[in-house]
């Protein structure tokens, strides 16, 4: 609540406030959705692509230093280049999830704090498709690292911001990406384990 309302959130706040007035066109969809008409999970589609050892290595490990990268830019990359392919459309909005757990109260330690707090926050994919592979990856590599603190203002600014003048935090993304990383050494080597329980049916 105190960061929410402090100076140190006003450049993430002009920031927010520059990717609301950027125009994006929606996504080009088969059937529209009436006004109101709820989003239902018999409705939606799972869609399984398993990669080979080759690749997954070649991605996790050798990848990133061509442009010195994270997994995160090249998948972001492969998916704006997608999209471009499909739709044509050069801007594309897509809403990242974060970890929450980033440092912005200096005098607080979590390091010994457990879980993992989500944050959400929208950001734009510029991908040309007609330019050079590598063109593609430094630009989604640097608009990545422009996102300030990892995007972890845009909801803290959005839900508990005192300024009532916030009405680009209401940005809604048509495509919710999430790279949760790697957990095959901690399941070696038995730090987590998968639970046996189902996780139920989705709301």
């Amino acid at each position: 609540s105190q960061y929410a309302n402090s100076p140190a959130v006003e450049n993430e706040r002009e920031y927010w406030q520059r990717l609301a007035h950027i125009e994006v066109a929606s996504l080009p969809k088969d059937q529209e959705r009436a006004a109101g008409q709820p989003l239902l999970v018999r409705d939606s589609e799972t869609v399984t692509v398993a990669w080979s050892e080759q690749e997954t290595r070649l991605l996790l490990q050798e990848s990133h230093r061509a442009y010195n990268t994270e997994v995160n830019d090249l998948l972001l990359t492969a998916l704006g280049s997608a999209l471009y392919n499909w739709s044509g459309q050069k801007r594309v909005l897509v809403n990242l999830e974060g970890h929450g757990r980033e440092a912005i109260v200096p005098d607080i330690d979590i390091t010994r704090t457990v879980g993992w707090f989500t944050s959400q926050y929208p950001v734009l994919l510029d991908v040309d498709g007609t330019s050079e592979v590598g063109q593609r990856i430094k630009q989604v590599k640097e608009d990545l690292r422009h996102v300030p603190r990892k995007g972890i203002g845009y909801g803290i600014l959005k839900y508990m911001s005192q300024n009532d003048a916030l009405s680009c935090l209401s940005l809604q993304p048509e495509i919710s990406f999430n790279y949760l990383g790697q957990f095959d050494q901690d399941l070696e080597h038995g730090e987590i384990t998968l639970s046996s329980h189902p996780g139920g049916e989705p709301l």
